[in-house]
């Protein structure tokens, strides 16, 4: 299966940025036409964190948000085979440029958050031109995808360690080493790794592992993420500076600012945001799962 993946990712490759997002458009509307995981999760979750939009407009944001999945799904094969000169070619504004520049002058260490928004990819083909950078990633089940994944996205020069116990050790020698550290903050870690705090209103079990970071160093937070262009015309970048609660001692306070600046991210384009992704699975007080009640497996 592994196989078919990547011959199918390297096609995907081949062909220029805006036919790959027109396929992936006719894919996310397939995801919108018939019953599926994706569709129901995102339809839920629109409905927990934006009670205040009319039905019309909520079903027009969640139609908008599957085409916008759909695209990611085909841009990957684009950006995991393209030169680093390529990648960076798509890149057409980035806004608050100066907010990197500093966190990098400050020569501390950067804890750079990525959330899921918009292509976090092309983040790896801009920012590794500018400094080198260690990244968390998640390997993929199949061993021949996993390579294939891995060997694509360091020909930029990034360093990728795993998620695993000895993943998270490397992470925390980088940035105590003032290095630039990437990771991506929004999906819910297991309850002991992590600590409850509001995000979009909902609350939600929210990794612990940024607030460990900063703590142990002196690393400066800041946070990116990339905003699609219509039209295939590629993508702006967009840095943000979280609140200082962030560098709290408190996990909660620390946890909420996390949050905090994500919204402020995903308001941007909140159509763009992974919102086919379980992040309310877990409540407090052992609150009943909201995707199970609505028996979305």
């Amino acid at each position: 299966m592994g196989h078919i993946i990547v011959a199918i990712l390297k096609l995907s490759g081949l062909i220029p940025l805006r036919w790959a997002q027109r396929l992936g458009a006719g894919i996310g509307y397939l995801l919108s036409r018939f019953r599926n995981r994706s569709r129901e999760v995102a339809r839920l979750n629109l409905e927990l964190v934006y009670p205040q939009l009319c039905d019309q407009e909520r079903q027009q944001l969640w139609r908008e948000t599957l085409r916008q999945t759909g695209m990611v799904s085909m841009e990957m094969g684009v950006l995991w085979g393209a030169s680093p000169e390529k990648g960076l070619s798509l890149v057409r504004n980035v806004h608050n440029l100066e907010y990197l520049q500093q966190a990098l002058a400050e020569q501390k260490g950067v804890l750079f958050c990525v959330p899921h928004l918009g292509n976090w990819e092309v983040l790896n083909h801009y920012i590794t031109q500018l400094t080198d950078v260690v990244a968390m990633y998640r390997p993929a089940k199949d061993p021949v995808l996993d390579r294939w994944m891995l060997n694509s996205r360091q020909k930029t020069g990034i360093r990728l360690v795993p998620t695993t116990s000895a993943g998270v050790k490397e992470l925390f020698r980088s940035i105590k080493r003032g290095e630039f550290v990437g990771i991506l903050p929004d999906q819910e870690p297991r309850p002991r790794s992590g600590v409850f705090a509001p995000f979009m209103g909902m609350p939600a079990l929210t990794p612990k592992l940024c607030h460990e970071l900063l703590q142990r160093s002196d690393a400066v937070a800041l946070f990116g993420f990339t905003r699609r262009l219509p039209k295939g015309e590629g993508f702006d970048i967009h840095f943000v500076k979280p609140d200082d609660d962030i560098y709290s001692e408190d996990a909660v306070t620390s946890a909420t600012a996390l949050n905090k600046a994500i919204e402020a991210c995903v308001q941007h384009a909140p159509e763009q945001y992974q919102w086919t992704y379980k992040r309310f699975k877990r409540q407090p007080d052992n609150g009943k799962n909201p995707y199970r009640v609505a028996k979305i497996r």
